[in-house]
């Protein structure tokens, strides 16, 4: 669960909702017109787009627009109690959606940037939905897999996640919450406030498909790999980090023929940790076409 850094929304980052699938997503954004390229960024698992809020004023400040928005039952977001909703390739298809509203509201119009769509960056199981869009058939300008997998997480992890999915169906969210690591970290009182709210405020359902996803996903790396020649794609992963161990990236990233970025003394999320490292690694490998 990633900690944003503040809460209170910085200087030119717009909060909406935009239509998806029936049901609406919540979104925080930059400016989107007249810009030379944008990102559009992907939150993981008891995440929400604040994991990005740092990000976004950062990349505005180099002229890169960027969409963050929650997933189906993530947080603000419209949620559904039906468990065939979360499929991957459906939660792929949001991701497809919220680009070409963000291309209507004139991404990247100043140098025709909406016609090569965004930077595509998956964050944790945020990174699993962005591979699954580009199997499907979404042709971003680039795509970072961040601090993520090729499938399901290691095995060591899954027994925590069929806890917690067992619990979900057992009890209120309320009430599984001083039993998360998170409920014991250090913060300042209005993020200590947020990160509860919005555990509390996610769909159960979302909460219980997304943990058996984490446990059962295939591997997607044989579907991935073909179109990484069109897709010039980055994997880029913290030092630290412990969920998806960074043992594992180099190697991914070499099977997928896509460029391979550590971040030094980073953990499971750079993003709100140390997002101006984060972005000054994300303009290195965009200057340098993803290769």
């Amino acid at each position: 669960m990633s900690t944003p850094p503040f809460v209170d929304l910085p200087d030119g980052v717009i909060a909406d909702r935009w239509p998806v699938r029936g049901t609406e997503r919540a979104v925080l954004h930059t400016r989107l017109a007249d810009t030379d390229s944008w990102a559009l960024l992907v939150p993981g698992f008891t995440g929400s787009k604040e994991d990005f809020i740092a990000v976004l004023p950062l990349l505005a400040d180099v002229g890169i627009g960027a969409v963050a928005f929650d997933q189906l039952g993530q947080f603000e977001s419209d949620g559904s109690d039906r468990a065939g909703d979360y499929d991957l390739s459906l939660l792929a298809g949001d991701v497809a959606e919220v680009a070409e509203h963000a291309a209507r509201l004139g991404a990247g119009a100043g140098a025709g940037a909406a016609a090569v769509g965004p930077h595509l960056v998956g964050h944790s199981f945020g990174g699993l939905v962005a591979q699954r869009a580009v199997v499907d058939g979404l042709r971003p300008r680039s795509l970072v897999l961040l601090c993520t997998g090729p499938g399901a997480l290691p095995a060591a992890a899954h027994p925590d996640l069929l806890r917690l999915r067992a619990a979900v169906e057992q009890v209120d969210l309320a009430d599984i919450w001083p039993q998360l690591p998170a409920s014991q970290r250090s913060m300042s009182a209005p993020v200590a406030e947020f990160v509860e709210r919005r555990w509390r405020t996610n769909h159960p359902e979302h909460v219980r498909e997304v943990a058996r996803m984490l446990v059962e996903q295939p591997d997607l790396t044989a579907l991935l790999a073909p179109t990484t020649s069109a897709v010039p794609t980055i994997v880029m992963w913290g030092s630290l980090d412990q969920t998806w161990p960074s043992a594992g990236q180099q190697p991914w990233a070499g099977v997928l023929g896509a460029r391979a970025v550590e971040l030094p003394g980073a953990g499971h999320s750079p993003n709100a940790d140390d997002p101006g490292a984060l972005v000054a690694a994300l303009q290195a490998a965009w200057r340098s076409g993803g290769r």
